[in-house]
């Protein structure tokens, strides 16, 4: 996930993508950060804050620049109403979810991260509880994403301090997922180790250069690829060559 509708976007370069988690689980709290050892310490320092206790908010799993405390205050910040600046961001890990790429181009000209079911992967996340105006803030930058509730028992989520909830939401691509043509998901790579695999696909050419979207200086890739005509021509090159699989989260994990 990313920035797309943000207009902090391009203060963030992107083939940093996803930028930066914190260094320890904790509270953001505006232009700090907290880290904090336990989760006891979470609604002691909501509270201190100001901010609606740990029950009153929605927690959100997060995958990609959502984890990123960066991200989170530019989202808060361009939204049309004032949105607290407290949030908790806890790492965890999720069973029987994997990350790949979104089938489509960010407005900033990354390709984001997506999730999909594979029984018996573990993956690293961060664990958000969002209050209710934070969520529709956070809901509003995620035009090609849909959040969906996942059930704890069918893909355990465990926090870094041992806590294991039985229900949470985590943002799912409506585009689907990249591959590797034949079938195959693409792992999550960084933005220049993906427009490398995707420029020798040789199939990514743009009928006015006749070249690769993706070869040449990743500066240059994520230029073009911030260009709306050439997004849009992306998430169309992506469905008809077979790079893109759609991701069914139904009766996996579903809520």
């Amino acid at each position: 996930m990313g920035l797309s509708g943000a207009g902090g976007a391009g203060h963030l370069d992107p083939l940093l993508y996803p930028w930066d988690p914190p260094v320890a689980s904790g509270v953001m709290d505006g232009d700090e950060f907290r880290p904090l050892e336990h989760s006891t310490g979470l609604d002691e320092a909501l509270a201190q804050a100001g901010a609606e206790p740990l029950e009153a908010r929605s927690l959100v799993v997060s995958i990609g620049s959502n984890s990123s405390a960066d991200v989170m205050r530019r989202k808060f910040a361009n939204y049309h109403q004032p949105v607290s600046a407290v949030l908790p961001l806890v790492r965890g890990s999720l069973h029987n979810i994997a990350v790949g790429h979104s089938a489509h181009v960010s407005k900033a000209g990354y390709i984001a991260a997506a999730p999909y079911p594979l029984m018996g992967e573990c993956t690293a996340v961060w664990l958000s509880w969002l209050d209710d105006v934070q969520l529709m803030a956070v809901d509003e930058t995620e035009p090609n994403y849909r959040r969906i509730q996942l059930d704890g028992e069918a893909c355990p989520l465990v926090a870094d301090h041992g806590d294991r909830p039985g229900e949470f939401s985590l943002f799912t691509s409506r585009w689907g997922v990249l591959t590797d043509g034949d079938g195959g998901k693409l792992p999550f790579l960084d933005q220049p180790a993906l427009f490398g695999l995707l420029a020798g696909s040789g199939t990514g050419d743009l009928v006015e250069e006749g070249k690769s979207v993706f070869d040449g200086p990743p500066e240059l890739v994520a230029e073009q690829l911030a260009m709306p005509s050439v997004q849009a021509w992306a998430r169309e090159w992506f469905s008809s060559t077979g790079l893109a699989a759609p991701v069914d989260f139904d009766g996996h994990c579903a809520g």
